[in-house]
């Protein structure tokens, strides 16, 4: 009888530490591909593929873009260092009970390239800023060329390229192998590192960058949908 009754007992409340770090989960699953996407769609000069870049054509684009959208472009580049690594372990938990090793493997990378954002983006973009809006001088170009070429600096920016698309790749393939969310979003996040990774840097055009972005935030709004429902265990673990 005991076990009858508790068995048609209602399930217990999630407790609200859960529901918020639900919450900021999903958030930051939208957050990161979507901002990212604005960011190099905004990064002058407009079309780079490789930005942050250097270079006398950085310098002017900073001096010539328009001062509004240059600073929704800062704002995006102080916002993102906060959400993307989140991102990343939020999509990998999704995938944690059915495909344990592809997730974790899919969260290092991921942290692995998302955590160098801060220096990548942050630090090369506000040093450009900083000296295009100083009097010119030829050995501005020189400074970054040389800093983009130290080696702790190269480290951290080969950590971002691998890291980033090989994580997106990687947690795309866990999330389609757990039946975390539909097959269609999972391998929209796998075949975004192809677009975004050789084929964008390949073809030289920035445009694959925003492109594949949009295909991660897109594949990520069902993957933050199953985050936020508690009742399904199978897709998204309890957080302790």
């Amino acid at each position: 009888m005991n076990g009858i009754g508790q068995a048609n007992q209602p399930p217990a409340a999630e407790p609200s530490y859960r529901k918020a770090q639900r919450a900021v989960l999903a958030l930051c699953m939208l957050l990161a591909p979507l901002t990212l996407s604005a960011w190099f769609g905004l990064c002058p000069p407009f079309g780079d593929v490789s930005c942050p870049s250097q270079g006398t054509t950085t310098l002017n684009a900073f001096q010539t873009t328009n001062p509004q959208v240059l600073h929704v472009f800062l704002a995006l580049t102080l916002l993102a260092p906060y959400v993307y690594p989140v991102s990343y372990i939020g999509l990998g938990l999704l995938a944690m009970k059915r495909a344990p090793w592809l997730a974790s493997c899919g969260i290092a990378l991921g942290l692995a390239g998302s955590i160098p954002w801060a220096w990548i983006a942050g630090g090369q973009i506000g040093l450009t800023d900083t000296l295009a809006h100083l009097a010119p001088d030829p050995v501005f170009v020189t400074i970054e060329h040389r800093l983009a070429a130290n080696p702790v600096v190269l480290a951290l920016a080969t950590g971002w390229v691998v890291g980033h698309v090989a994580g997106y790749l990687l947690l795309g393939i866990a999330l389609a192998r757990a039946k975390a969310i539909s097959r269609w979003a999972a391998w929209l996040i796998a075949v975004s590192a192809v677009i975004m990774g050789p084929i964008a840097y390949g073809t030289k055009l920035g445009l694959l960058q925003v492109i594949g972005y949009a295909m991660v935030f897109a594949g990520s709004v069902p993957a933050a949908i199953a985050m936020l429902n508690p009742r399904r265990p199978d897709r998204a673990p309890a957080i302790h």
